[in-house]
């Protein structure tokens, strides 16, 4: 729950600090003393979408901070885990400072913990602390597709319609696939019989990713042959055939080493170091005559040569591409290819998987469907109970549910029907002209959900606008019977609402003549201080002049609430 909020230099607030309480907080004060500021800050602080009018002073910053208990809720210990931010206390805070850039333009900078995190991170997690409830919420119950979400709210469905998108989504994305495939057909039948010769061009061409530079290689050795022949005839006669050749003259130095080493012990030992050298020319000679024999190519291998590069010449310009460009070309083509051929093959594989997720699809859609029928009998008797309760005895609410193709959300399209008089028939809410009713329709639908879906703190603005007499006293037991369940903060002017509050604020506004200013002051009511509460009270129900007889009646309604 909310439990102390810090507002600086916001609008009309130079600076006020409240501490909340669990149960139900109310925030009352003359028409036009500011009393939605203060929910207007929180909002700012929550979502961070400050103007440039909400500085109090130009040339301070905004500052408003908020400490929450942590809600019992693991989803939202799971998010501030992955968020790396520890859950191992039983507090965070919030905290926005916003001031004004020398350039224009503002600094809108948020932490969390006394930890600079981003907007959208502070608003995910506000939806898990804090439900604003205002007469833009009553609008929004015009919306076609907020009853569906309601409903789904209400009935613990989200799991099953989790499960359902994930299956609607890989439905469609098979019949994305299964269109792309249709449309690759299409393009193919028109050009299969270009494809099919490319394709056989190619394949006849038995392309190698080596085979031109081998070719290439070979053609570089035949333009020089008889260079190359040369050289080699030059090798062997230096290294060996000559009468003087290398070979000769180390065997001729092997036979001095070996007599100097027989005439004197001291002379140098050469044996093994000449061996080793003619062992090494052997080798290289023979080498050189085995490549010397390689050097002998014919005419026919001349041409073959020549035409296979020419092959492989046309086809690069053909297609104005190299060697490794050709082959996966190749294979490419024999994709096409093939795939015409087994086009009937493919197409039946296909339809029959779309068919099978259709199907599963289908099944968790009528799934989600009964749920929503069960649920929404429910919620329909629980918000005509609570309209009964605030004083709309002959009210009428009823959960209509249309099958309608599949979508993002489901097969059904949800529609919420109302009447408050007798023999009227329940029209959707759209049609509701009355603000007092759909004001109350929409107190009935938020105390159904807060038994069902409880948020740790639910904020009131003024959702009593335009009712009176037994009916307000019947809007403010429905309020306190919401705050049973969680913390209510609610900003009224009606008696009838406040007498019900555990704890009270009073919103003042004052005039600052040495500052030519006004601004606001948030008085609390200490709870041993009764009279002081009395006569606010009284003050609500009779304006300026405070009597004994309003004194009186805003003891009773204090009665009445059982305070």
């Amino acid at each position: 729950m909310l439990k102390h909020l810090t507002i600086s230099n916001f609008k009309l607030i130079d600076h006020i600090e409240c501490d909340f309480n669990a149960g139900l907080t109310v925030l009352t004060g003359e028409t036009g003393a500011g009393k939605s500021i203060i929910l207007s800050a929180l909002i700012t602080l929550l979502e961070g979408k400050p103007g440039s009018d909400i500085f109090h002073d130009v040339n301070q910053p905004v500052i408003i901070s908020a400490i929450f208990s942590i809600p019992q809720n693991p989803a939202f210990n799971s998010q501030l885990n992955d968020l790396g931010f520890a859950s191992d206390h039983d507090e965070i805070i919030l905290r926005r400072h916003i001031s004004r850039k020398s350039h224009g333009g503002i600094n809108n900078r948020i932490y969390l913990n006394d930890q600079p995190t981003t907007g959208n991170t502070v608003t995910s997690l506000a939806a898990h602390l804090i439900e604003f409830v205002d007469q833009h919420q009553q609008q929004s119950l015009r919306n076609p597709r907020e009853p569906l979400r309601l409903l789904d709210v209400y009935g613990s469905l989200l799991p099953l319609k989790n499960e359902y998108c994930n299956l609607f989504r890989e439905y469609q994305e098979h019949e994305r696939r299964l269109e792309q495939w249709q449309q690759k057909l299409s393009e193919a039948a028109r050009q299969i019989d270009y494809y099919t010769h490319q394709f056989t061009e190619l394949n006849d061409a038995r392309l190698d990713p080596q085979e031109e530079n081998e070719l290439l290689a070979l053609r570089r050795q035949y333009q020089q042959i008889g260079k190359l022949q040369e050289l080699t005839r030059e090798a062997e006669e230096i290294s060996y055939s000559n009468d003087s050749s290398i070979i000769d003259n180390c065997y001729r130095l092997l036979e001095i080493f070996a007599e100097l080493s027989s005439r004197d012990a001291e002379a140098p030992r050469a044996e093994e170091t000449l061996t080793g050298i003619i062992d090494g020319l052997q080798e290289i000679c023979k080498e050189n005559r085995n490549y010397t024999a390689r050097l002998e190519i014919d005419e026919q291998t001349i041409e073959e040569t020549e035409e296979r590069l020419a092959v492989l010449e046309r086809l690069k310009r053909k297609f104005a591409t190299d060697i490794d460009g050709l082959i996966e070309l190749h294979k490419e083509l024999e994709e096409r290819v093939k795939g015409w051929e087994n086009r009937d093959s493919e197409k039946d594989n296909l339809t029959l998987e779309l068919a099978k997720k259709r199907e599963k699809m289908l099944n968790a859609a009528e799934k989600l469907g009964r749920a929503r029928l069960e649920q929404g009998e429910i919620l329909a008797q629980t918000v005509t109970e609570h309209l009964h309760d605030l004083n709309l005895d002959k009210a009428r609410f009823l959960i209509e549910s249309e099958d309608v193709p599949c979508s993002a959300t489901g097969k059904d399209h949800i529609t919420f029907r109302f009447s408050a008089n007798p023999g009227e028939a329940p029209a959707p809410i759209g049609n509701i002209a009355s603000g007092g009713e759909l004001s109350r329709l929409l107190l009935a639908l938020k105390t159904a959900l807060a038994h069902r879906y409880q948020l740790p703190t639910m904020i009131f603005d003024e959702v009593d606008t335009g009712l009176g007499g037994g009916t307000a006293a019947a809007v403010g037991r429905k309020i306190a019977d919401i705050a049973k369940n969680c913390q209510v903060l609610t900003v009224t002017h009606l008696p009838q609402v406040a007498a019900y509050a555990d704890q009270h604020f009073i919103i003042d506004k004052i005039s600052c003549p040495d500052k030519e200013q006004t601004k606001i002051q948030l008085i609390k009511i200490a709870p041993e201080k009764e009279q002081d509460r009395i006569r606010e009270l009284a003050r609500m129900g009779s304006g300026e002049e405070i009597t004994k007889e309003a004194e009186e009646h805003a003891r009773a309604l204090r009665k009445e609430a059982g305070k």
